[in-house]
């Protein structure tokens, strides 16, 4: 079945459209870029996968490989996995992934806000639909005045 309209997924949504930033891990630096919104799910998973070693170097290979070239996430996950390296560990590359995602959160939100995506327009919506329901909870849950004699 051929169709003449075809919604295109990519039309707005650019994570690479975002600068690279120079970070310093262990004191080198390296160009990373805009995280993944998905990490989130990664650490989750990172935290119910904490028996499983096997596991955890996986996902934290993956979040390196979000904001780093494949070389350089190479890089730093044999940081990661060097026993001298006290530095470079999973917590550190956690903190860094959200250092980074930080760093972008205002170009992110201005984004959002040309889209009118914002957060401030999303609570604004929600609480506009809150109200009625409120003002009807609160009808009902009213003590009533007793009946007259």
């Amino acid at each position: 079945m051929a169709t003449d309209f075809v919604i295109d997924g990519d039309a707005g949504h650019d994570p690479d459209a975002l600068p690279p930033v120079a970070v310093r891990i262990d004191g080198e630096v390296y160009e990373a870029h805009f995280p993944k919104d998905s990490v989130g799910l990664l650490v989750a998973d990172l935290e119910a996968r904490a028996d499983d070693p096997t596991e955890q170097k996986a996902i934290i290979e993956q979040m390196l490989r979000m904001i780093l070239s494949t070389d350089d996430a190479a890089e730093v996950m044999d940081k990661v996995l060097d026993l001298g390296n006290r530095r470079v560990g999973i917590g550190y590359v956690i903190d860094l992934v959200q250092k980074i995602a930080d760093h972008y959160k205002p170009q992110v939100e201005a984004r959002q806000e040309e889209m009118g995506l914002a957060s401030a327009n999303r609570e604004e919506r929600r609480a506009a639909k809150k109200a009625p329901a409120k003002k009807a909870a609160a009808k009902k849950t009213a003590p009533k005045k007793p009946a007259r004699p």
